[in-house]
């Protein structure tokens, strides 16, 4: 497992994509800011085609049919985002007028998701499991010591504005099981296919989350893509078609969204790579997190 100083260290060493270059995105806000102070490190993933879903009996019928993919080139988080990275945002989104304090949370002030809650600040699941983020005299911070967390009580709409915030975008559940099937059809999103304690956070062995990069990474060089939170995904939820297709968005309509990944109290099948979560938008949760792609 890295220690967290290392970690740290590998974030300010790394070399970033700026956003100098074009994004061919969904949905896209035309507004985008800076996002080099926050060191999100991208790997870059080749486009190719996978089966897509799982016949194994103890995954539920939201998995099948299995079907074959394709998927176009792009970039994706290295990591899911952290509790500093977020603060960052949020603190820069309030300067701008973006977003505002209601109730003691979090809420969009303009744009598509105006008054829909973008993270439940003060949220606290016990046990040491809780939004990390506080608010205070007009700033947000960290605890000290869950910097590198990932970021947890976030609703879509939070992650999703997040994304845009910076000209980035969350992956569609086909690009995110792809990668996290690092280019071998592997069912757990490691460094070898297979799941235990050594490569995962899940099933209690931890009882919270771990900093984001504390295990190793799948073949794309992708951490933590089984365990640790639960990701976001871009698309509503809705049964597979069973056909052939290429770059898939879900579903047009829905009342939830897709959430991939397990989470660190979740047992080993909720962390195969083909298991469909799903949760409404609104809504944020202890082991709620996500990561960002950007698209050529």
């Amino acid at each position: 497992m890295k220690q967290y100083n290392k970690l740290a260290l590998l974030f300010l060493l790394t070399n970033f994509y700026f956003l100098s270059c074009g994004v061919g995105s969904i949905g896209l806000k035309a507004r985008i800011h800076d996002s080099s102070s926050l060191e999100i490190t991208f790997a870059a993933i080749p486009g190719g085609t996978f089966q897509m879903g799982d016949e194994v009996g103890d995954l539920w019928d939201g998995c099948r049919p299995v079907h074959k993919v394709t998927v176009s080139g792009f970039k994706m988080g290295v990591y899911e985002v952290t509790n500093a990275q977020y603060a960052a945002y949020l603190n820069s989104a309030l300067a701008s007028g973006e977003i505002e304090m209601k109730s003691g949370d979090v809420y969009g002030k303009t744009g598509e998701w105006s008054g829909e809650r973008y993270i439940d600040i003060g949220y606290d699941y016990g046990s040491g499991n809780k939004c990390w983020i506080d608010y205070s005299s007009g700033r947000f911070t960290v605890t000290g010591g869950k910097e590198y967390w990932p970021v947890v009580a976030v609703s879509w709409y939070g992650a999703k504005s997040f994304a845009l915030y910076y000209g980035l975008d969350l992956p569609t559940e086909a690009e995110w099981e792809y990668a996290a099937r690092g280019g071998k059809q592997y069912s757990y999103g490691t460094d070898n296919g297979a799941i235990d304690s050594t490569r995962v956070n899940y099933d209690m062995y931890i009882g919270s989350p771990t900093p984001v990069g504390a295990y190793p990474a799948n073949p794309f060089g992708l951490y933590d893509m089984s365990g640790n939170v639960w990701e976001w995904c871009l698309d509503w939820y809705g049964s597979y078609l069973g056909k052939n297709v290429k770059n898939p968005t879900g579903a047009q309509s829905g009342t939830v969204r897709i959430i991939r990944d397990g989470t660190w109290d979740n047992k080993a099948f909720k962390c195969r790579v083909a298991y469909r979560g799903r949760f409404l938008p609104k809504d944020g949760d202890y082991g709620l997190g996500f990561r960002v792609v950007r698209r050529h």
